[in-house]
Order: C-alpha cells, then structure tokens, then sequence
C-alpha cells in the first residue's frame, strides 16, 4: 500500500509562487522575484544543482572553465532569498493548487525520502524539453543525449574511455553526432579542442589522430533554419577543425558500433550522440489536463498563463507560445526562456496585487557565433526583420553578453561581477569553435 504523501506545513500565511524546474528561465525567474514582496518563492528541482543548459556539451567535452558550470540550489536558495525543494514533480492539482513531488530513492531503488506536496497560489511550470528520438530504432539503447547534467556526465565517461583505447590502439575513435542544431555542432568543436589532450607528443613532431567526428543531419543543409551568409561561415570553421559534414540523411537505426539511413547508407560509429532537435519533455501531458501543441508543450495566452488555467504560467521549452501576427509558437531557447522569465519577474508580484500583467513581448536578438582565435560572426537581430550581420570585436562582446546577463540575474550584479571575473582569470582557453544560437 502507497502511503499518502507529506501535506505542505511549510506556509506562514504568505502568498506563495512556485516554480516547477531550474533550467536558465526557471532559476532566473527564482532569483529575481524572491525578496520583492511580501510573498513567498519556492524553486523545484529534481537535481541538486543548477548547470546552463547550453553550455552541457562543455561539460561533456570535459572543456568548461566557468565558476558557474554547475552551482548548487540549496547554496542559491540561501544566496538569493528563495526556497528550494529538490524532488520530481509527478502531478498538479488545479482545484486544490497543489503540487506532489514524487519518492525520492537513491540508485538501488531505496526510499531516500517520501512523496510530498506543496501548495501554491500561482504556480509557474519551467520543467524544460527533451530530444525526440522520432521513433528511430536503437536511440534510446544506443545514442547518448545531452539533456541534462547526468547525460553530459556519462558521455564524458564513455568518450574517455574510447580516446584511451585511441591512443593505445593508434585507431581513431568514431563519433558521430546526429543533428546540427547548437548543441551537435558546439559539441562537434569542443570534442576537437579536447582531442588534445589525449595526445602523447613525439620527438619531432606531434602525435597522431586520435578522433573523427561526423555531423550529420536529415535536412539539405547544416543548420536549417539560419541564413546563408552565417550557414558559410560556420561550415568553414568546422571543416578547418577536420569535421566532416554529412546532409539529406536521415537515420532509420542506431547499432552499438554504426548508424544505417533509410536510403541504405551506414557510418561506423565507437559513440553516438543524438541530438535531433527539441521537444518538451512527455511529463507534462500527465501532470494535468493542460491543452499542449504537437510537441507536447503547454499552450499560453499572451500573458504566459496556461489555457486552462489562470493561475498557471508557462516559461522556456515548456511553453508553446506564438507570437501576434506568427504562426508558429516560438522556438525552445535560453534566450527566450530568459525573456519570459524577466516578463514574469515583473508581472507576477503585480497579479498577487491583483493587477492584470501586460502582454509578453518577445525580442529576436539574434544568432551569434564565437570561433576563437578565428574571430566572431553573428546575427543581430531587431525590431525589423532587415538583421544586421557582424563580426570581430563587437560579436565577441555581444556573445559573451548574454551568458553575463544570465550570472548577474542568478547571482546579482555583486556576486555575479565575481564570477564573471574569476571566467576571465581562468586558466583555461576558449573553444576553437563557439556557437550561441540561444
């Protein structure tokens, strides 16, 4: 028999906002309304601390440097003035605002801790996506996909091991990547970059190739979705950092030790990395009768509210949100989840009152690329749809401005400022390619 979970005790009388997730919208959000009024901020989580979702194929690549790679929640909790639950959100109760966070158990199935729950007064769900797998045969047993702190962790194992046997074999270790969407393609680079470090210099030369990376994808071109211009700058980097690029292919199976296409092709592969695009993750459609979209993402109104419910907003990858005059939600970012998350830092305290918030508007700023010592191109965008194309030392500033941005509104401007300080200090260089599409 399951015992009934925890009734929340925790209230002191105090509205409460509760936010389902602590990806970069959903810890943005935490951070910047807790402290405003005189309410309280509650962060869920089923991890224990925070990692940037676009930068997780650093962390797999072994190549981040950043105090804030992987920052804990308890600490940001006490740091920034909110509370922090860590536990898997299993449902929503609409009628009672309530909210059940699963039993916790260690790797052996143990009970760590039991079901609770926690009652809200606006509920904000930011629980982020997943990679589709489209049904292809093989992934889910034999691909690797980066969708969290764990995935990153356990390629990095794997991709150890294969450059080790590299190394002592002299055969180069096959990595393919399917997809080539910010995450492949950045992966694609830092593999490169880390490569060297596997190599045991000669007298007289350096050593040998221990690594072949693929990128393949199932539309005509790499990157669909970018223009021209930027789409030949990046194919340039990467064919300078000896990746070979493979389009118009579409994977019908994954094997331990290759990929097969529905034309018949096959490529040899020691470690495949699926990265195929973005979708919410299936747990929402089971957490309550929300109406979602195709890819299984919430529906919102112009406020960000569910559709079924007022008193619950929608942020980031779990958010299908389409703009007046579009016709298409917009896409899953860090830039957009980072937009929502300000709307709502200023919206929310204002509901509580009960005050209606004004409409989201969201701001395409662009696409940016970082190629190291090779320079910065990028995408700018604006108001209208003319978008400016820049390059050199102005891109790189811009670049490395959104990931400031989100640090200062994680930690604040003080806290913040020390972090970015201790990046630039850091030891470590850069990539040699660096791609921020979000």
């Amino acid at each position: 028999m399951t015992a009934a979970p925890l009734q929340d005790k925790s209230r002191a009388g105090k509205p409460r906002i509760l936010v389902l997730g602590g990806g970069s919208g959903g810890l943005e959000l935490a951070s910047q309304i807790a402290r405003q009024g005189d309410f309280e901020t509650v962060l869920v989580d089923r991890q224990p601390a925070h990692v940037w979702k676009p930068r997780l194929h650093e962390v797999a690549a072994g190549t981040v440097a950043t105090s804030l790679a992987e920052i804990s929640f308890y600490l940001l909790a006490n740091l920034r003035g909110f509370h922090f639950e860590q536990g898997e959100v299993v449902e929503i109760d609409r009628d009672a605002r309530r909210v059940t966070l699963g039993v916790m158990t260690d790797t052996d199935g143990r009970e760590l801790a039991a079901a609770r729950t926690l009652d809200y007064d606006i509920c904000v769900v930011a629980l982020g996506g997943k990679t589709p797998d489209f049904g292809t045969t093989g992934v889910a047993e034999n691909a690797v996909r980066l969708d969290g702190p764990e995935d990153a962790e356990a390629f990095r194992r794997r991709f150890i091991a294969k450059m080790i046997a590299a190394r002592e074999t002299g055969l180069p270790a096959e990595v393919v990547i399917v997809g080539t969407g910010a995450t492949g393609t950045e992966l694609a680079a830092h593999l490169r970059r880390s490569e060297r470090g596997f190599r045991r210099e000669q007298v007289g030369g350096g050593g040998g190739k221990l690594l072949s990376v693929t990128l393949i994808e199932a539309a005509p071109q790499i990157m669909p979705g970018i223009d021209d211009d930027l789409r030949a700058q990046i194919v340039q980097r990467l064919r300078a950092l000896d990746v070979k690029m493979v389009t118009d292919a579409e994977i019908s199976e994954v094997t331990p030790t290759e990929l097969r296409t529905v034309k018949g092709e096959t490529w040899p592969s020691d470690l495949t990395v699926w990265a195929a695009g973005l979708a919410a993750t299936p747990l929402l459609k089971r957490l309550s009768d929300f109406e979602v979209d195709g890819k299984g993402r919430i529906v919102v109104d112009e406020r960000l509210r569910s559709t079924v419910d007022s008193r619950i907003y929608v942020l980031g990858d779990s958010a299908a949100f389409t703009p007046p005059g579009e016709e298409r939600p917009l896409p899953p970012t860090a830039q957009t989840a980072s937009q929502q998350a300000a709307h709502l830092a200023k919206a929310l305290p204002d509901v509580l009152k009960g005050k209606t918030p004004p409409p989201f508007r969201h701001e395409d700023k662009g696409r940016l690329v970082s190629l190291g010592r090779a320079g910065t191109v990028g995408r700018v965008g604006f108001s209208r749809r003319d978008d400016l194309l820049i390059k050199g030392t102005f891109a790189l500033a811009a670049y490395h401005g959104l990931e400031r941005q989100h640090q200062w509104r994680v930690l604040g401007r003080l806290r913040g400022s020390v972090a970015i300080l201790a990046d630039l200090v850091s030891p470590a260089k850069g990539p040699a390619l660096k791609l921020h599409a979000d």
